[in-house]
């Protein structure tokens, strides 16, 4: 059972000018939208010509570390206003509400089990209770306002039998009437574990499983339903809505080491990319690197990081198309209309190393899309490009070296014309057409701990990032 303490002190000490623009939006779950896009649109405070004049407004400490990315709701009931609340996740599965211009934090909600989550919380389309990972092998729903636990409509959600060897690793999202869960094993692989997706209908609660070994069986497997184990579903994307009203509400998911037999007539889809309807009931098809044996064989998992949907292309052959990375520093352009099945990439990238990150995916002013991605100690940016005979590619446009981390790379997000970032000890701001540095938050007095899944948030004129010594800390122009 989960527990939900209010700090009274905190609520009573909030001021009215905490309050938000009324144009204030959302940041309702990682990457900002159900596509992961990582693409703040909304967002016109913080602009290259002033981007400069970011300033640390507060630094907080979460108690213990949030290895994982806060969300953030503008309007929040607390007392008798509203206010901009933003809620992040622990390791050892507490997530917390804290006012999101002070840092106070003002009530936190614990969960209790064997092992860890670096999964992030997700919101309700009502903006009143937010869904989030528990240790316990549940996603609860909480009360945004105290965090309460709200029962009913299947909450709290089971998501695995085998919290001790199944992980909720990837942030939670929620889309198309449904919350969306993955599963893989905790680090170090140790067995059983099946990765799998869960989406609970958010009206009915009713519970619906895409196992990525046995995807024959649509129930939670406990060990012991498949005679086949791993292809855990671990990256920070998760399960990655399609953002084309063409597409229907589809789900991307890609999987980490396992077997792969579904071209033989199995059931087995190890080192892939799935596509599956909303409600998980239809498989759509799969993209499989042709090397998929050596990639089991040598722990090079595909799934390291999630699909990213890039912008429907009028002009090209393939109007529809994604991009998915792997531990094989390999980029692959594929076909999402129709996933090809094994091989049949639209291009191949090299990349400086393994991808772990999401890659942000950002339209220009021109309409042309982009696509950025964090390593170590570069951040890549391409841009998408089509032929008069409607063939599409990426296009490597600059590469930046801000500085670098202990960790495999961060995501990057994108707002109004610029990239931010987070390495060790530093968020830094970059102009998205060419990687100029606009901003480094180490050189004006603030400095960030490490980082390893954290990431920036970007919203409502304000910069948000945790680290791994467990301060959260909240940027804003001054």
């Amino acid at each position: 059972m989960g527990r939900a303490l209010i700090t009274l002190a905190a609520v009573a000490g909030l001021s009215l000018a905490t309050l938000l623009p009324a144009r204030a939006v959302d940041w309702p779950v990682f990457g900002f939208d159900p596509s992961r896009s990582g693409f703040n649109s909304s967002e016109t405070t913080i602009t290259v010509h002033n981007v400069h004049r970011l300033r640390e407004r507060w630094q907080t400490s979460l108690g213990s570390t949030a290895d994982s990315t806060p969300i953030l709701l503008q309007r929040v009931r607390i007392g008798r206003v509203d206010r901009a609340m933003i809620f992040q996740t622990t390791l050892s599965g507490e997530t917390l509400g804290i006012e999101a211009t002070s840092g106070k934090i003002v009530w936190r909600y614990s969960t209790h089990g064997p092992n860890y989550t670096h999964s992030t919380p997700a919101a309700d389309p009502s903006g009143k209770a937010i869904y989030v990972p528990g240790v316990d092998g549940k996603v609860h729903k909480l009360n945004a306002s105290n965090g309460h636990e709200l029962h009913g409509h299947g909450f709290p959600a089971k998501i695995t039998l085998i919290p001790a060897t199944e992980a909720n690793e990837s942030p939670l999202n929620v889309a198309n009437g449904y919350l969306y869960a993955t599963i893989s094993g905790y680090n170090g692989d140790g067995t059983p574990y099946d990765g799998h997706v869960v989406a609970i209908n958010l009206s009915t609660g009713k519970r619906t499983v895409f196992n990525s070994l046995c995807s024959n069986r649509h129930h939670l497997l406990g060990g012991s339903g498949c005679e086949s184990q791993r292809s855990g579903i671990w990256a920070r994307g998760g399960a990655v809505v399609d953002p084309s009203s063409s597409m229907n509400g589809r789900i991307y998911a890609a999987t980490g080491n396992g077997d792969f037999n579904a071209n033989q007539g199995g059931t087995n889809y190890g080192d892939s990319v799935v596509s599956l309807s909303g409600d998980l009931s239809d498989f759509y098809g799969n993209y499989t690197p042709a090397d998929y044996q050596q990639l089991q064989n040598g722990d090079v998992d595909l799934g390291s990081t999630s699909p990213a949907m890039l912008p429907e292309q009028g002009t090209s052959q393939s109007p529809w198309m994604l991009v998915e990375g792997g531990k094989d520093s390999i980029l692959k352009l594929v076909n999402r209309a129709a996933l090809p099945g094994v091989g049949g990439e639209l291009q191949t990238i090299d990349l400086p190393g393994p991808l772990f990150s999401t890659p942000a995916v950002w339209t220009d002013p021109s309409n042309n899309a982009w696509v950025f991605m964090g390593f170590s100690d570069v951040v890549q940016a391409y841009r998408l490009q089509t032929n008069g005979s409607g063939e599409s590619s990426l296009v490597g446009v600059w590469n930046a070296n801000p500085g670098q981390t202990g960790g495999e790379g961060t995501s990057p997000v994108v707002a109004n014309g610029i990239v931010f970032v987070a390495f060790d000890r530093a968020i830094f701001a970059l102009n998205a057409i060419n990687g100029a540095i606009l901003w480094d938050s180490a050189n004006h007095g603030t400095s960030i701990g490490g980082v390893h899944w954290q990431s920036p948030i970007v919203v409502n004129g304000w910069v948000y990032c945790s680290d791994q010594n467990g301060n959260l800390t909240g940027f804003s122009l001054r």
